[in-house]
């Protein structure tokens, strides 16, 4: 019972000021608001909702929103906010979002336009995560992964694990929400709930740059977290900075796997043997260059199939006890003055149709996929159940 309760209190203090090193390497984020900043790539900004002169400045890295805040990625960018513990937004480019609430109990945030992609590891069913959208709210009360995408007439929501319900946090507590499975995109108009004519299913073979960004995000994070707790045997459950990947990773309280299929541990034996996909295709980065092995599915990479990527990432022995080998860390070859996220091979998808979230119904336009990953060689049989 005490270790619950002192989990408990280190999950709801996450992300507020930095702490002292918890390990030579790595510092420790504490905090009790959302919306701090953890990636940024290209032209980012913030502009403050109580800043005099009312310019934007530019994001960086812990840098911290406050409720009022817009969040703006310009063309060619990228941005990753942390959301409760676990949970992460993503931003693509020529979109802006605003913090309406960063309490951990209230998460909500404004999707002024643009796109984002909300991966939710873990959360409180009792602290859901509202997202406002021009055409209507959505709130996210289980674990899961969805694409929203902010169109000229329409909002597009697609649930590509897990499940949403249309409506705001107040109707989801009164139980006046509709609630939409994962395989499902929904087509928002600003009117009343949407009908079944706006239901339609999702094409999971539809990517584009921006799902490939989130992808590697998702495997980039778990290699953090995995190099981080192979250096220190064991880690107290939080978020971690480690300059060797310049970024923030998530130390859960007990071992899970992320809505990509990517495992994420708190100590060195469970992770043992545990290689991120990229790393059992012999897939890194050096010296700006990019070597790839490892090939996998537009639905891997939209998030469609994580079975698939715990399959393949989880080579771990049956006996998982300390050996000879490294503690799942793999060959990652990266200097420290690189700041650029790890990133996969790119995907294309297969079909055409929409790359905005995979909508299979009638989409305009064609997708701007990237080059298409695939799987090499069979599976390893010892895969986490799905």
């Amino acid at each position: 019972m005490i270790r619950n309760r002192v989990s408990h209190a280190i999950l709801v203090s996450f992300l507020l000021a930095l702490g002292v090193g918890a390990t030579a390497n790595a510092q420790y984020l504490i905090s009790t608001k959302a919306g701090f900043i953890n990636r940024v790539e290209g032209q980012v900004y913030i502009l403050r909702a109580d800043g005099e002169d009312g310019e934007k400045a530019r994001a960086s890295l812990g840098a911290q929103m406050r409720a009022g805040d817009r969040l703006s990625v310009e063309s060619k960018g990228f941005a990753e906010a942390l959301l409760n513990p676990g949970s992460y937004l993503r931003l693509s480019d020529n979109t802006e979002v605003r913090a309406v609430s960063i309490d951990l109990n209230s998460v909500r945030f404004e999707l002024i336009k643009g796109s984002v992609i909300a991966e939710i590891g873990q959360i409180d069913k009792k602290a859901p995560i509202e997202i406002i959208t021009p055409n209507g709210a959505l709130t996210i009360a289980k674990a899961g992964l969805h694409r929203i995408d902010v169109k000229e007439t329409a909002t597009l929501v697609a649930v590509r694990q897990g499940e949403i319900n249309l409506g705001t946090l107040s109707e989801f507590e009164s139980n006046q929400s509709l609630k939409i499975k994962s395989g499902k995109v929904v087509t928002l108009t600003g009117s009343a709930l949407p009908g079944q004519s706006d239901i339609a299913k999702l094409d999971k073979d539809a990517i584009d740059n921006f799902d490939t960004w989130s992808f590697d995000r998702a495997q980039a994070l778990t290699a953090a977290n995995v190099k981080a707790v192979s250096r220190s045997g064991s880690l107290t459950s939080g978020w971690y900075y480690d300059p060797f990947f310049n970024f923030y990773t998530f130390v859960p309280s007990s071992s899970f796997w992320s809505p990509y299929g990517f495992g994420f541990f708190n100590n060195y034996r469970d992770s043992y043997g545990y290689i991120p996909y990229y790393y059992s295709g012999t897939y890194y980065r050096s010296n700006g260059a990019i070597v790839s092995g490892a090939r996998v599915s537009p639905r891997v990479v939209s998030g469609n199939d994580r079975g698939a990527v715990s399959r393949a990432t989880d080579r771990r022995m049956t006996d998982t006890g300390f050996g000879s080998r490294s503690g799942g860390s793999g060959d990652y070859r990266r200097s420290r003055g690189d700041s650029s996220s790890p990133s996969s091979p790119r995907a294309n998808s297969s079909q055409g149709g929409s790359s905005h979230g995979g909508y299979s119904r009638g989409s305009s336009g064609p997708s701007h996929s990237p080059s298409a990953p695939r799987s090499s060689g069979p599976m390893p049989s010892r895969g986490r159940g799905q």
